[in-house]
């Protein structure tokens, strides 16, 4: 009895503490903002990231972390790199200015680190890349089908004529029963 309750308290424990975990984690608070410019971009556009203040050293050399889908295709203004690894930048006068373009086949959530190489301080931002919108999505997404809901005049003659061939058929039922009621 002793030794189940004693699992019990332990597993309550590690739970308590897988649970907590990611809260933990997210106490971090960055040393300063970074603000992303647009926050919502289209594949293969650009976004840039900047500082209001100068957390980093003067001129110091920044490394750039990139997590995304294909983010080793991902640019520093014009120039292509191998890995998401070897991205950097230089802080100038100790404040983040750069331009990151994404690859033309982005999707879903990048995420970026910015840690400068001296002062070891490590800023966060994030961009989400959505599809680019054409004349079929500005409808609710759905395919544009059908008539033009603008021109229903063909709508107004077919409905005449439908009027019409109802009230002939009318007319003519009672024709037909007046002829039987004479006839009778």
């Amino acid at each position: 009895m002793k030794t189940t309750i004693i699992r019990a308290v332990a597993a309550l424990s590690l739970a308590a503490a897988a649970l907590m975990a990611p809260t933990a984690a997210n106490a971090y608070t960055d040393p300063a903002a970074v603000s992303v410019s647009p926050s919502t971009v289209v594949p293969g556009g650009s976004a840039t990231f900047t500082t209001s203040t100068a957390p980093f050293q003067t001129d110091e050399q920044v490394a750039i972390s990139i997590t995304g889908a294909n983010a080793s295709a991902v640019t520093l203004g014009s120039v292509a790199v191998q890995t998401n690894n070897s991205l950097s930048t230089t802080a100038a006068f100790g404040k983040l200015n750069v331009a990151i373009k994404l690859p033309s086949n982005a999707t879903g959530t990048y995420y970026f680190t910015f840690t400068g190489l001296s002062s070891k301080v490590v800023l966060h931002s994030s961009v989400v890349v959505t599809a680019p919108t054409s004349d079929n999505t500005s409808k609710g997404g759905l395919a544009v089908t059908g008539f033009d809901a603008n021109s229903t005049t063909g709508f107004w003659i077919a409905g005449a004529a439908l009027v019409a061939a109802g009230g002939a058929v009318a007319m003519g039922a009672a024709v037909r029963r007046r002829r039987q009621a004479a006839s009778a």
